[in-house]
Formats: C-alpha cells, sequence, structure tokens
C-alpha cells in the first residue's frame, strides 16, 4: 500500500508524519502503562527496556537499510535520465522523464548540447498560452525553414534573444524579427533579407550566445542581433539537474513515503528547475559564471571574437541601461538603444516599447526602428 502511494495518506495521517508517528507512540505507551503500569516489578521495566532499545535499533536499521534500497533505485534510474538516455529518447519519438511545473515545459526540451542547456521543442504547431507557436525543424520559431547556404545578393540578420524577441503572448508571425523581415522583402529592392528568430524564452547573454555558437555560426549571418533586457544579468530560466542520491541533507525515503505527490525533487531522471525556487550556488560553474556584471561581460567579448572570426556584425537591440550600456562601451560592441530611438511620446502607452513582452502593435514599432537602425549603419547591403 505504501508503494501504491494513493492509499498511504488515508493510512495514517501523512501531512504531518513525524508528529503524528510521535503522537501515536505517547499514546501507546500511556496505554502500556494503564494496562501494566502498576503491576510491573523492577525486572519487568529493565526487560521493557531492554525490548524497546532493540525495537529502536531494529527500526533504525530497517530505515537505513530501507534508505539505501531507494537511493541505489533513484540512482539506476537517474542514469537512464542522462543526456545521453534523453538523446535516445528523441531518437525513437518518446518523451523523456522530464519534471517541472513551468508551462514552457511544453514547448522546451533539454538541448543535446548541455552548455545550451534547453532549446524549442522543432517542428511545433501548437496553442501555448492561447496563441500559435510553430517552430521549424531547427527549433526556431519560424513558419518553414532556412538554406543553410545562401542566396545571391542576400542580407541575412540573424537574432539571439529571450522571450521579448522570440514573442511572449504573441502569435505567429507577429514578434518583431518577422514583422521586420516581412517590412525589407516588401521593399522590392532586389535584395532578399532573411530574418532567422533564435530566441528562446527564458535565455541569459551566455546561453543567447551558446545558441548562436550551437545553431547559429552555420548559417553565415551578416547581422547578429542581441535583444536584450533586464533579466539578460540572471541565471536562465529553466536549469537541468542531476539529483544527488549521496547528499546527507535530506530523506529520500522519507520524500518517497510522504511528499511523492507533492515534490518531484525525489524523483528520478533530469528535473528541469524553474528560477522561482532555484538556488544559483546548486548550479554548475560553467551556466554560473555567465550571471551578473562579470559574465555578461566575457559573453560580449566572446560574441565581438566571434563576429571577427565569422565576419559578422553585432548589435546589442532592446531597453538598455547605465550597466549594459556602460558593458557595450567597454567591449566595443554597437548598441541600439530603444530609450533613445523610440520617442517615449509618440505611442501610446500601452504598445509598451520599452518592456520586455509588448503586444503586437509594439513589436511592429520595434522592427521599423531596429531595421532604420541597421539602415542607417549602412549593414543593410548585400556583402560582395
Amino acid at each position: 500500500m505504501i508503494y501504491r502511494g494513493d492509499v498511504w495518506a488515508w493510512i495514517i495521517y501523512a501531512e504531518r508524519p513525524i508528529p503524528h508517528l510521535l503522537g501515536g507512540v505517547g499514546a501507546l505507551f500511556a496505554w502500556y502503562l494503564f494496562l501494566h503500569g502498576v503491576h510491573n516489578t523492577r525486572q519487568d521495566w529493565k526487560r521493557f527496556a531492554g525490548r524497546m532499545v532493540l525495537l529502536a535499533l531494529s527500526l533504525a536499521i530497517s530505515l537505513l537499510a530501507a534508505e539505501i534500497v531507494v537511493r541505489a533505485i533513484y540512482s539506476a534510474r537517474a542514469q537512464a535520465g542522462s543526456v545521453d538516455r534523453l538523446k535516445e529518447f528523441r531518437r525513437r519519438g518518446k518523451r523523456p522523464p522530464i519534471h517541472s511545473t513551468h508551462p514552457l515545459a511544453v514547448i522546451v526540451q533539454p538541448s543535446d548540447d548541455t552548455r545550451v542547456v534547453y532549446e524549442l521543442q522543432p517542428d511545433l504547431d501548437v496553442v501555448f498560452g492561447e496563441r500559435r507557436v510553430r517552430t521549424n525543424a531547427e527549433g526556431m520559431r519560424e513558419n518553414g525553414n532556412y538554406p543553410v547556404e545562401r542566396s545571391p545578393h542576400s542580407v541575412r540578420i540573424l537574432g539571439i534573444g529571450d522571450s521579448g524577441m522570440f514573442g511572449w503572448d504573441i502569435e505567429q508571425g507577429e514578434d518583431y524579427m518577422s514583422v521586420m523581415e516581412s517590412n525589407l522583402n516588401a521593399r522590392q529592392d532586389g535584395t532578399l533579407y532573411e530574418v532567422l528568430n533564435l530566441g528562446v524564452p527564458g535565455y541569459n547573454t551566455q546561453l543567447e550566445i551558446e545558441m548562436l555558437r550551437y545553431k547559429g555560426l552555420k548559417y553565415k549571418p551578416d547581422i547578429v542581433v542581441v535583444g536584450w533586457c533586464e533579466n539578460d544579468f540572471s541565471l536562465p530560466l529553466f536549469l537541468l539537474e542531476r539529483e544527488n542520491y549521496r547528499r546527507k541533507d535530506k530523506s529520500f525515503l522519507f520524500e518517497f513515503l510522504f511528499r511523492r505527490a507533492q515534490t518531484t525533487e525525489s524523483r528520478p531522471g533530469l528535473l528541469v528547475h524553474d528560477l522561482r525556487r532555484y538556488d544559483k550556488n546548486d548550479v554548475i560553474p560553467e551556466i554560473a559564471t555567465g550571471t551578473d556584471i562579470e559574465g555578461v561581460r566575457k559573453a560580449l567579448l566572446r560574441l565581438k571574437a566571434m563576429g571577427v572570426e565569422h565576419g559578422f556584425k553585432v548589435v546589442i537591440f532592446g531597453p538598455l541601461h547605465h550597466q549594459i550600456r556602460q558593458l557595450c562601451g567597454e567591449v566595443g560592441v554597437p548598441m541600439a538603444n530603444t530609450l533613445d530611438l523610440i520617442p517615449p511620446d509618440k505611442y501610446p502607452k500601452d504598445y509598451l516599447v520599452y518592456f520586455m513582452h509588448p503586444p503586437k502593435e509594439g513589436h511592429r514599432v520595434l522592427a521599423e526602428y531596429l531595421a532604420k537602425d541597421l539602415e542607417d549603419r549602412g549593414w543593410l547591403t548585400p556583402a560582395p
């Protein structure tokens, strides 16, 4: 019945198991005193005490053995939930054993590249938050695939960002990268403009650059647009964690017996944590080093070096406050600051043009000013 889990709480009220267990032991002892206490001799009490000590030791050994067994089983199952195992699930078209409390987990998946952590699922066509979300074979929020090979007389713009660039709560094709592609091609000036959106909700700058390395560089972009918002100084929204089944600060047996319905903490397999309840100190160093000012500085320096190596231009686009402006100036990365580009009184306030999740009207404005900034820089001319 304990293993089934669904009837255990009906046998013992398990919301507060330890106080109820101690209360039950106290009640049993009181009952023993009532029946035998006045008749027991000193020798009887010694025998009773010895039996209680033996019972306590037996119970402790049994619980310890059960704890070891539960940890061994969970550890073995966790190995089956490794990243290599996730790849095998994907090849077979099966859903991997991922646990999460965040709705975004419906459209993302753990990445084969652990430095990317997670990415959008490919070939989606779903309703997410009452909005249509489609992805192509590469997991970009695009209606179709882009060829890796470049077309003659073309300009290829690649966007890396988070939920703002992805188009949170925006219908397919209404995000500012898609709108900019449509606007540029509507000019019919003989140039093919290709705008690839690699934005993934919850990313920070480090993961955006890892996504550029992982998927973007092979498309040989002319321009890389980094969609900026202030939470790019933080950890990414989701982190994959493999539980440490040798830790001493918790009992996995206790979790198994009393908290299976309320928590995913003990379940074997890869866990997807969202940062509403995640401790940065538990994050692997490769991910933690991408946070705060120094982490963003290192990421921008790496991005600049990649631009030099692969021959693309870089611009940081978004509402840029003091810290990121200072970093861009120190590193030497061009900025397109919407706080300066877009007049504060020109558009209705509900366009939210300085907010990370504007409505479709705000995205149209962002597309217009981003295209104008690229045009003013002379970057929209096809390379020889």
